[in-house]
């Protein structure tokens, strides 16, 4: 993380690329391109789904992917703590191609969905082995930069993989789709070799009382990041129930025109990059309770309007804010984990911030499911409302912490 805050800050500040080192920038490239790849099977599965009339499939994909990660994020967080991260991000990553290798060359549905969730069992471990390696690859004084072209990446990787897949999927179906999945691990698995060196050094825990729960203990109980953590998951909640109620709220207000839809949600991801991008600069370096929340804010607010104004001009600007919000929250979280979870814990802290989060999206999708108690309109509304409580209760908490004379939130004033 980049702790020169008193430095007077440039343009070049909104161009990692200029101060990363090379492996850093290889790491990060593959990791983006692997999520374009998981972008191609995941869709690629619904759209098969719904050409074979599997009416439960869509659930059955989605459920897939999140309840290996919910289930198994503590044993494997723990794996990645105690043994070298690199070795068991690349053993995870080759047993992903497998998985949707395997995939490609089976075509009946249902098994093809139980190695997508083999793969995304083995994605806990490689994710939270890739987070771990990031500072060591980047520079502890560079790792927020890291965090935030990586999640600008991810941002962009979101707004290409949906299309890319439809398009690839009309061309050549989902064999294809699960093939280039299975490709990008393999480019994952050789970008990490070319930049995570054999004899790294990444903290690994030797901890003889160390338990499963050490990471979810990490998030709750590390002084300025556990009272984030209920802000975090409200607006994972939140937008995981807009995602579904959106569809057909926001499909309203387009007047049925689906390509109005999709640049809907594409504002939202081109918001997201200048989000991530500046909250990489040298100046917002340690105030993740800024960003968390200041990010937070922005979707509340963007999802709120939407939801009390039903007017197609105005969705493009409030989910560019929206978006926005995101990019920004994404990278103060990224930052605040790596700079106040001790390094031993970070991987089954990361694993377990993935379970939480999974949590909060299958919550999320159940709440956004259209039903006859409340409206689309109304489920959109309460999207935009459940992170801006978050919000308000963060900030009364913070501000009788003050009063109270209680440690702050190890945040700087920049």
């Amino acid at each position: 993380m980049d702790t020169q805050k008193r430095r007077k800050t440039t343009f070049a500040a909104l161009r990692p690329n200029s101060t990363l080192p090379g492996a850093a920038l290889i790491l990060i490239a593959g990791t983006v391109f692997s999520r374009i790849g998981d972008s191609l099977a995941s869709l690629g599965l619904v759209l098969n789904a719904a050409d074979k009339g599997i009416h439960w499939g869509v659930t059955e994909v989605l459920l897939a992917e999140l309840l290996p990660t919910v289930v198994a994020a503590p044993l494997l967080g723990a794996v990645v703590d105690r043994f070298s991260a690199r070795p068991v991000c690349l053993a995870a990553l080759l047993l992903q191609s497998f998985a949707l290798g395997a995939a490609t060359a089976i075509p009946a549905f249902h098994v093809r969905v139980a190695l997508i969730a083999l793969s995304g069992l083995a994605g806990v471990a490689s994710v939270a082995a890739a987070f771990k390696m990031l500072p060591a690859v980047a520079g502890t004084e560079r790792t927020g930069r890291a965090n935030s072209l990586l999640t600008a990446g991810m941002s962009l990787a979101s707004l290409i993989g949906p299309a890319l897949a439809g398009f690839l999927h009309s061309v050549s179906g989902t064999g294809l789709l699960l093939g280039a999945d299975a490709v990008s691990f393999l480019i994952l698995a050789g970008c990490t070799m070319r930049a995570v060196p054999r004899s790294m050094d990444v903290a690994i825990s030797r901890r003889p009382t160390s338990k499963l729960s050490d990471g979810y203990r990490a998030l709750r109980h590390t002084p300025g990041l556990g009272p984030l953590m209920p802000a975090m998951a409200a607006v994972i909640l939140a937008t995981s129930i807009e995602g579904v109620a959106g569809v057909f709220y926001l499909r309203g207000i387009a007047g049925g025109n689906d390509s109005v839809y999709g640049l809907f949600l594409a504002t939202w991801a081109l918001g997201s990059v200048p989000g991530a991008l500046l909250a990489g600069r040298a100046e917002w370096a340690q105030r993740h309770r800024t960003l968390i929340l200041g990010g937070v804010l922005g979707i509340s607010v963007g999802l709120l309007t939407v939801g009390l104004v039903p007017l197609a001009g105005l969705v493009f600007p409030l989910f560019l804010v929206a978006g926005f919000g995101n990019g920004a929250c994404n990278v103060g979280l990224r930052n605040a984990v790596h700079d106040h979870v001790p390094a031993e814990v970070q991987g089954n802290a990361w694993a377990c911030f993935q379970a939480l989060s999974r949590s909060c999206i299958g919550l999320g999708y159940l709440l956004g499911t259209p039903n006859s108690l409340i409206s689309s309109q109304g489920q959109v509304i309460a999207s935009g409302a459940i992170p801006l409580a978050a919000v308000v209760w963060a900030t009364l908490t913070g501000l009788r912490r003050k009063r109270s004379g209680q440690p702050a939130l190890n945040e700087t004033s920049g």
